[in-house]
């Protein structure tokens, strides 16, 4: 297991490792309103400090959960999570580029005893609706409080309260709708399709924060414009790039030079160093 790969490695650069990484994390745990918002609910600010500082800690832990057991999981099933051929992999996980996502759950059905994988499946479940749940609420909070008060500047609680879960509704609905565009992105890998995202949105967030903090002439409209130009630049790459299928094993990439040579943490660290010079 190498982290320091080449710079042209199509999975983990070094560089993307190293700076492309770092700009996702400065958003999202700097600017992210789930994790603000969490910090804001602290009872003080000595809570809210510790609480980002424990968190920091608990992000050591993702190493032996998720990375380890992923590769333990390709050495006893080969065959299945690592399928080479692309009519296998469509008959085990429905995927013609890869069955990297069924790696945990064979992991849990195969090795563990029937009490325990219903007690794996619970705490599962648990994690994502918790996150789910955070994430809708922040979502409709942003909307209800940001957007539709300036729509409707009279709207009373009941309106908001409203307009927040018709909010949640429509997100919910656009997700379910959104899963195929998943599958068919990068593999159907759930953690590279993350990244790629966060790669293509965060890099005018981080660069506003970080701008904000060190550089004193920084002011809102220019926040502002760098926020919309590197949010249509992140557009445009993400729909440039989903536009296209990702090749099954052994298929030729056919795909513009841009999008299969420019990994998708160069594009965020080249994104924030555009916005830096601007």
């Amino acid at each position: 297991m190498n982290l320091m790969r080449s710079i042209s490695d199509g999975n983990y650069p070094w560089t993307g490792m190293m700076f492309g990484l770092t700009i996702s994390s400065v958003w999202y745990w700097c600017s992210d309103q789930v994790i603000v918002q969490r910090a804001l609910a602290a009872k003080n600010l000595s809570h809210a400090k510790g609480g980002c500082i424990l968190a920091g800690y608990l992000k050591v832990l993702p190493l032996y959960l998720l990375v380890f057991p992923g590769m333990i999981a390709r050495i006893l099933f080969p065959n299945e999570v690592g399928c080479a051929d692309p009519d296998v992999c469509y008959k085990l996980c429905g995927s013609r580029s890869g069955c990297t996502n069924i790696a945990y759950p064979w992991l849990v059905l195969e090795l563990m005893p029937h009490a325990a994988r219903g007690l794996m499946m619970a705490v599962m479940m648990s994690a994502l609706m918790s996150s789910l749940t955070s994430i809708f609420n922040s979502s409709s909070t942003i909307f209800t409080v940001d957007i539709w008060t300036r729509i409707r500047k009279n709207a009373s609680e009941m309106e908001q309260l409203i307009v927040g879960r018709l909010f949640v509704i429509i997100l919910v609905v656009v997700g379910i709708l959104w899963i195929p565009v998943i599958q068919a992105s990068k593999g159907s890998e759930l953690f590279v399709y993350i990244q790629s995202i966060t790669s293509y949105l965060a890099p005018p967030v981080c660069a506003v924060y970080v701008l904000a903090i060190f550089w004193k002439r920084i002011n809102e409209p220019g926040a502002f414009w760098a926020l919309m130009v590197g949010l249509v630049v992140g557009l445009i790459r993400f729909a440039w790039e989903f536009s296209y299928s990702s090749p099954a094993c052994g298929e030729e990439d056919t795909r513009p030079n841009i999008i299969t040579n420019m990994h998708y943490l160069h594009f965020g660290k080249r994104t924030k160093v555009n916005k830096k010079t601007c």
